[in-house]
Order: structure tokens, then sequence, then C-alpha cells
């Protein structure tokens, strides 16, 4: 089977010898064909993510008894390139501003001490390409996997969501 990214640089290389052959291009720019390779990587890569996030969720969701202890995966409708994790005035964001670059960030609003909500974590996971063009993604310098980081991060955010009223 083909990747989504095989076939977006393979796509690339027939239209850019297309061009080249009509004489609208002089030869072949490798670091467009690269760069769209990073954006479709960057767009799998958080699509997985919310796969993950999802899956995660609902099991998550399925075992807890009461429903205020239930987490909301919602998509930001501005961007489709983004979702967030909500519970108790805690939400997590996960979002592409740019190719390679996808930003987590965990922020707890407390509308009796402050507007703004502050900023528990934030990370970034950066897309890079490896041999032969391939794109993979590393966290703090180590390889990861959208599985992985969706278990890393759901448990900071249930660490961070957790509502005192709630424990007894």
């Amino acid at each position: 089977m083909i990747s989504d990214s095989s076939i977006k640089w393979v796509e690339n290389l027939a239209e850019q010898e297309q061009l080249i052959r009509l004489g609208k291009l002089p030869g072949l720019d490798i670091g467009q064909t690269r760069g769209e390779v990073l954006a479709v990587g960057t767009a799998v890569f958080l699509r997985q993510l919310r796969t993950q996030f999802l899956l995660l969720v609902k099991l998550f969701n399925a075992r807890m008894a009461e429903p205020s202890l239930n987490i909301q995966l919602v998509d930001i409708p501005e961007k489709t390139d983004g979702f967030y994790l909500q519970r108790n005035h805690v939400k997590l964001s996960v979002v592409s501003n740019r190719s390679g670059f996808i930003q987590i960030q965990c922020e707890k609003s407390s509308p009796e001490v402050s507007t703004r909500p502050s900023i528990v974590f934030s990370g970034v996971v950066e897309g890079r390409f490896s041999n032969f063009e391939e794109v993979n993604w590393v966290f703090l310098e180590n390889p990861i996997n959208a599985e992985q980081l969706s278990r890393y991060y759901l448990t900071e955010f249930l660490q961070s969501s957790r509502s005192l009223e709630n424990l007894s």
C-alpha cells in the first residue's frame, strides 16, 4: 500500500515534469516537493492524534459512573487543523499552525480569579525528514507516534483537570 505522503510526492513530481516539458519550469524543485510532503504528513499525523484521543476519551468516558467526570473532544470550528479536550474548566488544545509543527497546550480557566486562562503546560511535536524523505515525528528529541503522544498528554490532562470537589 502506498502512503498519502508518497502519493503526494509522486503527484508533485509528475506536475513538475509536465511543467519542465512545457518549458515553464527549468528543473525539478525538490524543496517544493518536500514542503508538500511535510504539509500532508502534518495533516495525517494530526488526524491520527485526533483518532487516538477520540478512542481514548470514549474508553475513559465509558468507565466513568458520573457524567461530570467525562471529557469532551471538540473540533475547532474556525480551524480544520485542530481540536481540543475539555473538562472542569481545563482545555487541552492540539493545533497545527504550520507544516511540521503541532502545538499542544493545556489551559485552566478560573473565572473568579482572572479573565485570562493560565497555561498549565505546553509542548511541540516536530516533523523531521529522515532517510529517503520520510517524515518522522519527534517530541523532546525522541521519536514518537500518535498513540504514545495521546496517552502521555491524556494522562497529563486528567491530572490537571481533576476537580477537588469530585473527589471524596
